[in-house]
């Protein structure tokens, strides 16, 4: 196979390393635990080449800026981190063909200035060790291009790698204002632009990103965009599929990892009831997990925060779930919280053996909590929400019965959480994904 043969879009804050971060990296754990599950993705596609796209390296107002040296290398000595350093040979015949045949074809590519390599390189390669080994490079910045430009680009880049096969890595946040205290301060396109390019990514629906609003981009303080186009314009050509293994923004900042593969996982007629009950049964007679169906089916294949409700003819006998992915997948976080939903909702006795055909399974799949600066950005029918009040804190999911209004859904939450309803609050509010 010649081209790319996979690729992934991955965010790049130096927190998320422990030699910078320290304590506070364990809030962007789920990041830190996708780029493992990445590196593993990636580590086994057979290629030599891989191609960085940085949106903090050397850019150009007019041209695409490659670097020519034969060797790169940098660390995170401005984080107070010097001893996270990588070092890249760069295949330096490649990109000075790259730069003569693009030009002949139109795209402006012109050499970089030598500097070191910046953190939007050095955070991805230190964090895919595996994939990254004997690994020659290829190092990109971008330019003032048109969005579309920069996916004619990614289309353009792919056709020229026919003679080799390569990997292909757009390092990039999302928005920087997602909350009141984000670098960029808090916007309302910036949740909103987040959660429009997740959802197309998931749902391989590229068009969306490529036809987003410029202003919409402009407001949501962005950096990783256009080496996402590229990456969506090669992604195209070598017929690759998107999987979304991890979004948050603790940090006010959005964080994705998005895997870009060429084999797309089989479709699979998924039983949540069975799985369920299966889970369940095995638990109580044996008092072990069971594994997740082998392949596991795509929508279950990132990490994702689940919820569990178990009824049994139609009266509630259980919902228990995660506020944070606690397991490597969502099949898994959807196995562990079934059995909780059964044996460990403290408002019911633990579910029999005999009881176990009789239950009805419904599982919903949690998007990442976003904050919410007022109520009227509430409406109990679409999302659900997060209410804190120092150590004290309680969920409600979405479209609760007799909760119709935003005052209704955050009274019931404090009453949950044993919080004076006047005072002040913490809100987050998430959508659902249901499977039933």
């Amino acid at each position: 196979m010649s081209g790319f043969v996979a690729g992934a879009l991955v965010a790049h804050p130096p927190i998320l390393l422990t030699e910078v971060g320290g304590a506070q990296s364990e809030r962007v754990r789920a990041t830190a635990d996708a780029m493992r599950q990445l590196d593993g993705i990636l580590s086994t596609a057979d290629a030599q080449l891989a191609i960085v796209v940085s949106p903090h390296s050397p850019s150009s107002m007019t041209s695409l800026p490659v670097r020519r040296a034969a060797h790169a290398s940098g660390d995170l000595a401005r984080f107070r981190a010097p001893q996270v350093r990588v070092e890249a040979e760069v295949d330096a015949a490649l990109a000075a063909a790259l730069v003569v045949d693009g030009q002949r074809a139109g795209f402006a590519l012109t050499w970089a200035e030598e500097t070191e390599l910046d953190h939007g390189v050095v955070v991805p390669l230190h964090s895919l060790p595996r994939t990254m080994a004997s690994k020659r490079c290829i190092f990109l910045g971008v330019s003032g291009w048109p969005l579309s430009r920069f996916v004619e680009f990614g289309g353009w880049l792919q056709m020229r790698l026919r003679d080799r096969s390569a990997i292909l890595i757009a390092s990039g946040d999302l928005s920087h204002r997602l909350t009141p205290d984000a670098p960029y301060g808090f916007r309302p396109q910036g949740p909103l632009f987040d959660r429009l390019v997740i959802d197309a990514l998931r749902s391989r629906s590229w068009e969306q990103i490529e036809a987003l609003d410029p202003d919409l981009v402009e407001e949501a303080g962005e950096c990783g965009l256009r080496p996402l186009a590229i990456l969506l314009g090669a992604g195209r050509g070598a017929k690759l599929n998107s999987q979304v293994l991890s979004y948050e923004g603790p940090f006010g900042v959005g964080y994705p990892v998005v895997a870009f593969t060429a084999s797309a996982t089989p479709a699979i007629a998924l039983d949540i009831q069975a799985l369920g009950r299966s889970a369940i049964d095995t638990y109580l007679r044996t008092r072990q997990l069971i594994d997740p169906p082998e392949p596991i089916p795509v929508e279950l294949q990132s990490p994702s925060a689940v919820f569990v409700t178990l009824r049994k003819h139609g009266e509630l006998r259980g919902c228990v779930g995660s506020l944070r992915p606690t397991e490597a997948t969502a099949a898994h976080e959807l196995i562990r919280y079934a059995v909780a939903s059964a044996v460990r909702d403290p408002r019911f006795d633990p579910v029999r053996l005999d009881e176990v055909g009789a239950l009805t399974i419904k599982v919903q799949l949690l998007d990442m909590p976003e904050r919410v600066a007022e109520i009227a950005e509430l409406d109990p029918h679409v999302y659900g929400i997060i209410v804190r009040r120092g150590d004290r804190q309680a969920l409600l999911l979405p479209d609760i019965e007799g909760i119709e209004t935003p005052e209704q859904q955050i009274r019931a939450a404090c009453q949950k959480a044993g919080i004076d309803r006047y005072a002040p609050l913490e809100l987050e509010r998430f959508r659902t994904r249901t499977l039933t």
